[in-house]
């Protein structure tokens, strides 16, 4: 995943002739004009349910309601939380109800798997200890048969020491989605010692505990400081979230045996790994793995009656083999650039999802389309799409390399091996590409090309073509980027632009690509098509911010896949690129 330094990311881009049709006038022939000025600066809250409530992980008839707890008696041992459900805000109506205890031992969180409810139903809860109530939440379990339309909104990447969460803010005022989809990286592990003096940092954003986390004490008190932010109350208050993880829940770049952030010192990796999983399962509303199951083991399906099937799928820890990390083999690659993508980056034996995982999904979405579903909807970690590097030499100008090497030794390797088309990020499906290959055969062998992924991680837009490797259309993807975590232009400035142009006409599989904003996206079904907005925040290094349209897609099924068309919000170049022009 994105790493949380200049390290991992690209260089500064100059705007020398990249893409010569390109003028200021067509970058800013587009400017938004429908923003809205808002402000995220609530209070936090405090006493006896400070973190707030959550409620996710829904069914036709049970949904998981969550809360923790604040003993105002340090000594006290367990304690019983009541908690209600009702129909109507007033709790005049209470459909079911009870009490749960809890103690240290669950680092005083309550999560409540309540049962015999109605499909599709929205509903009030709050939970009660002695006289102290919590706030109100609402929910909604799935709907069954017939459904007109079904609304989500698409987040990944809060980083606390990165910004404020305005996203979380934004979506919060909305009350037209069904779910929050959160595609992982909900917080991260690293230390504060490097934000001390950022404008973050100086506004308070500082990591809790102040080190990397690694112990389960750590991991408990890093989900607590999180769930403190007023931001993220209010939308885990506001709808149901269906939550995967990716790899800074455990820790940066992570894979079965490892990560690339666990380094000597710091333990046995499947101890981590356990308290980690352990303490994400205490603090998230989610149903753990049913007994048998390994805790890895997140992936499940959630059907919205007749309209769509949402699977969500698990990338990290369960089967993943270790990432490459290029520039550490680089005269290997120079050697041999076409042996070494036949020997190693194309080696069978790389996994990413497992055998089982593949079985689950493919028959969950062959069972979809067999009902004759419209929609097929998977929620994945990290980009899907080929995107491979162009030769960046001609467009990083010795400066920024200078500049970038301080941090990031193996720059200068990186943009000599960009001339191989190599992946832009070896840590996505692009690094994995016979497990890629697979999961598209067992699809094709159930009749299954029709895919609509959602994909966090690299905290950038992206609209990309899903085809096999002889150019066979598996469906389309659409990446969020990143609610707070820092975005490409954060390190490219005005270069940014102009390199996702670069990126959009280098690969024919990618439609449109803005690694400029953080936001989230806005997805509502209906029977024949898709509407997809990209909504942008312009800042999160304030708490008044601005939100806005930057683009919006229809996606509708063509023949046995999906297309997307209807862009609106692109200037005449993206325009052009998005239709295979460029």
């Amino acid at each position: 995943m994105k790493s949380d330094t200049p390290a991992k990311q690209a260089g500064q881009v100059t705007r020398r002739g990249i893409l010569g049709a390109l003028t200021a006038a067509s970058m800013t022939a587009c400017a938004p004009a429908n923003m809205q000025t808002l402000s995220s600066d609530k209070p936090m809250a405090r006493g006896t349910f400070a973190h707030g409530i959550a409620s996710g992980d829904p069914t036709p008839t049970q949904i998981i309601l969550w809360t923790r707890i604040t003993p105002e008696d340090a000594s006290i041992l367990s304690v019983s939380v009541t908690w209600e459900i009702a129909t109507q805000k007033d709790f005049k109506s209470i459909v079911t109800s009870g009490s749960v205890d809890t103690n240290a031992t669950r680092n005083w969180t309550v999560k409540v798997d309540a049962l015999g409810l109605e499909p599709g139903q929205r509903y009030y809860y709050r939970f009660s200890l002695g006289e102290n109530v919590s706030p109100i939440g609402q929910t909604k379990t799935l709907p069954k048969g017939s459904l007109d339309s079904v609304r989500f909104a698409v987040v990944s990447c809060s980083n606390w020491q990165h910004g404020f969460f305005n996203v979380y803010d934004y979506i919060s005022r909305q009350d037209h989605f069904d779910a929050l989809l959160h595609l992982g990286d909900y917080f991260y592990e690293y230390g504060a010692e490097n934000y001390m003096e950022t404008k973050a940092g100086q506004q308070g954003r500082l990591h809790e505990p102040r080190h990397e986390i690694i112990s389960l004490e750590d991991y408990r008190v890093r989900h607590a400081q999180y769930r403190t932010d007023p931001a993220l109350q209010a939308i885990s208050a506001k709808m149901p979230l269906i939550t995967i993880w990716d790899d800074h829940e455990s820790s940066n770049d992570s894979y079965v045996e490892g990560a690339e952030n666990h380094n000597a010192g710091e333990g046995n990796w499947d101890t981590r790994k356990a308290v980690a999983l352990r303490a994400y399962y205490e603090w998230m509303p989610i149903r753990e793995p049913q007994a048998g199951r390994l805790k890895e083991e997140i992936f499940r399906s959630y059907d919205y009656g007749d309209l769509l099937t949402l699977v969500t799928v698990e990338t990290r820890l369960l089967a993943r083999t270790e990432p490459l990390i290029f520039e550490n083999v680089a005269d290997e690659i120079n050697a041999d650039p076409e042996k070494y993508k036949a020997e190693v980056l194309n080696d069978p034996a790389r996994e990413m999802m497992g055998a089982a995982q593949i079985e689950f999904v493919t028959e969950a979405l062959s069972s979809s389309k067999q009902r004759g579903v419209p929609w097929r909807l998977i929620a994945n970690q990290v980009v899907m799409g080929r995107v491979l590097m162009t030769d960046m030499a001609p467009y990083i100008d010795e400066a920024a390399l200078e500049a970038l090497s301080k941090d990031w030794p193996g720059v200068r390797d990186v943009v000599g091996l960009s001339k191989y088309n190599l992946p832009v990020y070896p840590d996505s499906w692009d690094g994995y590409p016979a497990a890629r290959e697979r999961f598209y055969d067992a699809l094709k062998a159930k009749g299954v090309e029709d895919i609509f992924v959602i994909t966090g991680d690299s905290h950038e837009y992206w609209v990309n073509d899903l085809t096999t490797n002889t150019g066979d259309q598996m469906g389309i993807e659409m990446g969020v980027t990143s609610v707070s975590s820092e975005t490409l232009a954060k390190y490219m400035g005005d270069g940014t632009a102009d390199y996702n142009l670069l990126i959009t006409q280098s690969n024919p599989d990618v439609r449109y690509y803005n690694a400029l904003h953080n936001g989230f996206l806005d997805l509502k079904f209906s029977k024949n098509q898709c509407e997809a907005k990209l909504i942008a925040v312009n800042t999160v290094l304030s708490k008044t911010y601005e939100a806005f349209e930057t683009a919006s897609f229809t996606v509708r099924p063509q023949k046995d896949t999906i297309k997307v068309e209807a862009p609106k919000g692109l200037n005449l170049k993206q325009r052009a690129l998005f239709s295979g022009l460029g």
